[in-house]
């Protein structure tokens, strides 16, 4: 991002008219969250962008062509319906539905040309039959799954070379990978990770033996992406870290990446509280001595957890913002820092990127301990509600609210 793009959002998020709490989210962030992670990755491994869960709660559309645009070469969703929403997009990356898949949703994943994850020969038949009535002129694409030690979704090591026989002698399949995931990539103590890429080996080694051509290999999400550059393969599933968050406690992300989105309002009323006065639902809080509150019209609705009070701050004028009583569904309180003359209006970063741009502001990942949870859970959780404002270049270039997602016609575009 250039140094002109954080004044910009800053700007943007002071005067955007509407509700007054709004989500930016920077799409140059996420190309060059992408472009690090592939030079790190070098030119011989793909990237898959996974923007499940409507893009980890960032908007799947909007991060689906940015990450294409910045390197990505497939997509990855969840469900059949995600894959859809961005065929209809215009989308025409491969997309892999990583989920399993219903027996009534195979048509519909044909007809929209999305990859399917396969781990059970029944389903392989059966997904052929649907393809051979679609009359498709195109084999479906399809990858082999192996259960390594998630025991979640995947074929067991046992059964991997009749599953991967019975995908081979179905002509209107095409086994274009062969995959697993991770359980531990994240903990400190990697014996797990490598025991499950051991087995992952000993699986691919049995299916070449019996004489199965071994398509592209994929096992590593963001953390082991990080942490185990011999694990890359063919493919690496970047998600939570091409939104600028940490996929663990302990794993870094490497410069310039940062969190994509940030989150800002403006200060609907100034609360004088005298002491004893009590503030929010139960009287949760109290005052000691004479102070200033402040209202923020966002509230757990909004994805703002009711377990961040206490315990969560925002930002005001670069100094911290205490939570104070409870997070209620539409509002919440917080102190004014010492000695900060404030009236209503007064701009409030809620979550920040961890930069000088948005300096005492916590980041999600910041305040996910404080809500028993992690920063995938925090960002999935953010509302529809909460109007997602998309900028490229300092520039609004689409919005998303209760309205839906539409893409604007900007200043620099050409007809």
């Amino acid at each position: 991002m250039d140094s002109g793009q954080a004044p910009a959002i800053r700007e943007i998020a002071a005067n955007w008219g509407g509700r007054s709490v709004i989500a930016v989210v920077d799409l140059d962030a996420v190309a060059a969250n992408v472009q690090t992670i592939r030079a790190q990755i070098g030119p011989d491994v793909q990237l898959m962008a996974v923007v499940k869960a409507n893009g980890y709660g960032h908007g799947a559309v909007p991060v689906a062509k940015a990450a294409h645009a910045a390197g990505a070469s497939a997509l990855g969703v969840a469900t059949v319906d995600e894959g859809v929403q961005l065929r209809l997009a215009g989308i025409e990356a491969p997309i892999l539905v990583l989920g399993a898949l219903g027996a009534a949703e195979r048509a519909r994943a044909i007809g929209a040309r999305l990859g399917i994850v396969v781990s059970d020969a029944g389903f392989a038949r059966g997904l052929a039959s649907e393809a051979a009535a679609s009359l498709s002129k195109e084999p479906v694409s399809v990858h082999l799954k192996i259960d390594t030690g998630m025991r979640r979704f995947g074929v067991t090591p046992e059964h991997v070379v009749d599953v991967a026989r019975a995908i081979g002698a179905l002509g209107q399949l095409r086994l274009d990978g062969v995959m697993s995931h991770l359980a531990a990539a994240d903990d400190a103590d990697a014996d797990a990770v490598h025991d499950q890429v051991a087995c992952f080996d000993r699986c691919i080694n049995a299916m070449r033996a019996a004489g199965t051509t071994i398509p592209p290999q994929h096992l590593a999400n963001s953390a082991a992406t990080l942490r185990f550059p011999g694990y890359h393969r063919d493919m690496v599933r970047l998600g939570i870290a091409m939104y600028g968050l940490s996929p663990g406690e302990s794993i870094p992300l490497p410069p310039p990446m940062k969190p994509v989105m940030t989150i800002h309002g403006r200060i609907a009323r100034v609360i004088d509280l005298a002491p004893g006065d009590r503030a929010g639902y139960g009287g949760a809080y109290k005052a000691e001595s004479h102070e200033r509150a402040a209202l923020v019209t966002l509230g757990y609705a909004d994805g703002f957890r009711r377990a961040l009070s206490p315990g969560g701050w925002m930002s005001i004028r670069g100094q911290r913002a205490d939570v104070i009583g409870r997070v209620s569904m539409d509002q919440t309180v917080v102190r004014v820092p010492a000695g900060i003359e404030i009236e209503a209006g007064e701009p409030v970063t809620i979550a920040g990127d961890g930069t000088l741009a948005t300096t005492g502001a916590p980041t999600l990942d910041d305040l996910a301990p404080i809500a028993g949870t992690i920063g995938y859970e925090l960002a999935a959780g953010l509302a529809p509600r909460l109007t997602r404002l998309y900028v490229r270049g300092g520039e609004v270039v689409a919005i998303a609210d209760l309205s839906g997602y539409r893409e604007l016609v900007t200043t620099g575009s050409k007809e």
